[in-house]
């Protein structure tokens, strides 16, 4: 007996999990032979399925006829495109591989839970919108190789289409997210549950950004108490102790709970986990440390729940990845700006006297190494004594630069080309060059100069050194000069904690509605 259980490979371990405490459904008490207490009669109702359904569909339609037509449109667009260019018409199969693009992508959506997405993260949401792409693209010259012949036109067609609509799908899907979300019939319910302070946040973060796809209807907590005594939002409703969860989300016919309970005891937990395993989708954040967020998975260790957390630094082929991006994006657009740089470096000759080009030495990069930052000058040349002087004569002036190192009318910059090269971000054109050289990344922290921000930084400075600062970055993409230095900390540190290549293409994408909007430019 004893051989034949070595041979035998259990799935966990029983003394692994004989410590942990048991949740279990918080159900009417019931006979055995009467089932009115099963978690089928608590949310699963017909009325409570039905109205689930209704708006998971009218979540998901916005979404998926964007994609659509940014799919389709696209290969429709590139048909045409390649025609002209081969001067060959692809005949009645255009037809055929638009249906069969679209059908593969829509079923590689699903597979991927994009539809309807409701608080999937936008990076993660824009990884698996390309992903399915790509794969739709690669399955239409699969379908076409096994039922026909792969012509030209359909290969160079599926080759423009691919890149193209992985641009143009998460650009359109994002901007049909912002305009559905204005209406109070698109999105899903959720209620926030647990830490009343953590919770209010959440709630004001979810209410802000509609777009995600989770309209909170309000908070509980374990007392009223605990929620007047932080609740400053007359916007957060409060709708109860945490033990009428589950008769809160079935009058309000919500599927969806967020409960924040890291600061709570144990049997305080037990009630809310008990409560939130009758609803169809419940979001534990337990954690009280500040952990990645992105490219983590559940891991079961011997029965033991646990998060997988993978650092894509740590890849050597990421960052190799990440630096050839690097070399080809700076070498290309380097080329591509070279007459608007002729221009801009005349126009600054004809209105300030000095020189076109400067470099700002003392730039913190990787590792601690200093670096000269090369930008086109924007300033006069004595900007230097400008600012002492002002500073010294305007006590609000100081105390702004004090605190964000920054003014938002600065006596300094030349008028006229030097808001207009600050406003559209070309004056930092030239750190291309230090992009190409390996002093800086196309997109990373924003770089730092100064000990007063190494402090800013504090214990968090660690994470700065870890990557080459950027051109642009998250910090540049959420709101730039006008959020506080102490959000710009926040904001690279999320950036290192979850670093991929997939956050740096989304930035990426931010960075263009950034630049045309002028979004916190000044």
């Amino acid at each position: 007996m004893t051989e034949r259980s070595q041979l035998i490979q259990p799935l966990i371990s029983t003394e692994a999990i004989a410590d942990l405490r048991s949740v279990v459904p918080n159900l009417p008490q019931t006979s055995v032979r009467d089932h009115s207490g099963s978690p089928d009669s608590v949310l699963n109702t017909r009325t409570s399925s039905a109205t689930r359904l209704i708006q998971v569909v009218l979540t998901s339609l916005p979404i998926l006829l964007a994609d659509v037509i940014a799919v389709c449109g696209t290969y429709v667009l590139a048909s045409e495109f390649t025609d002209f260019l081969i001067h060959t018409k692809s005949g009645f199969t255009l037809q055929n591989n638009v249906m069969a693009l679209g059908i593969g992508y829509l079923v590689l959506a699903m597979f991927h839970g994009l539809f309807p997405a409701s608080g999937m993260n936008p990076v993660c949401e824009l990884r698996s919108q390309v992903l399915s792409i790509m794969s739709a693209g690669v399955l239409v010259i699969v379908l076409n190789a096994l039922v026909g012949e792969i012509t030209r036109n359909e290969l160079v067609c599926v080759c423009l289409t691919v890149p193209a609509a992985s641009v143009i799908g998460p650009l359109l899907r994002f901007g049909m997210r912002r305009l559905v979300s204005r209406f109070s019939w698109w999105g899903e319910k959720v209620v926030v549950v647990g830490d009343a302070r953590q919770g209010s946040r959440i709630f004001r973060f979810l209410k802000q950004y509609p777009q995600r796809g989770l309209r909170p209807v309000g908070i509980m907590t374990r007392s009223a108490d605990e929620y007047w005594s932080v609740s400053t939002d007359n916007d957060c409703e409060f709708l109860g102790t945490h033990d009428e969860l589950v008769s809160v989300c079935r009058k309000r016919h919500c599927h969806w709970v967020i409960a924040a309970v890291s600061d709570h005891q144990d049997e305080s937990m037990r009630d809310i986990l008990s409560q939130g395993s009758l609803v169809p989708n419940f979001i534990v954040l337990y954690s009280a440390f500040l952990l990645p967020t992105m490219w983590v998975t559940a891991f079961d260790a011997a029965g033991l729940p646990g998060i997988h957390i993978r650092d894509r630094l740590l890849f050597p082929f990421q960052r190799l990845s990440k630096r050839l991006f690097d070399v080809t994006f700076s070498a290309c657009l380097l080329i591509a700006f070279a007459p608007v740089l002729f221009v801009i470096c005349c126009w600054i000759r004809l209105a300030s006297p000095g020189p076109v080009f400067f470099q700002h030495h003392g730039r913190i990069g990787r590792h601690g190494k200093t670096f000269g930052a090369w930008k086109i000058r924007t300033m006069v040349t004595n900007a230097q004594e400008v600012l002492t002087e002002h500073l010294a004569t305007c006590a609000e002036a100081k105390a702004e630069w004090e605190q964000n190192l920054k003014l938002k009318n600065d006596p300094r910059i030349i008028p006229g080309i030097g808001h207009f090269l600050r406003k559209t971000s070309l004056d930092e054109l030239p750190q291309l060059w230090n992009v190409l050289v390996g002093d800086m990344s196309v997109v990373g922290p924003r770089p730092i100069y100064t000990d007063i921000e190494v402090e800013k930084f504090q214990e968090l400075f660690p994470f700065y050194l870890r990557v080459r600062p950027g051109l642009t970055g998250l910090w540049q993409v959420s709101g730039r000069n006008n959020t506080t230095y102490e959000d710009r900390v926040r904001l690279d540190t999320y950036y290192v904690r979850n670093w991929s290549l997939w956050l740096d293409y989304f930035i990426l994408l931010r960075t263009i509605r950034t630049v045309l909007f002028r979004e916190g430019s000044y």
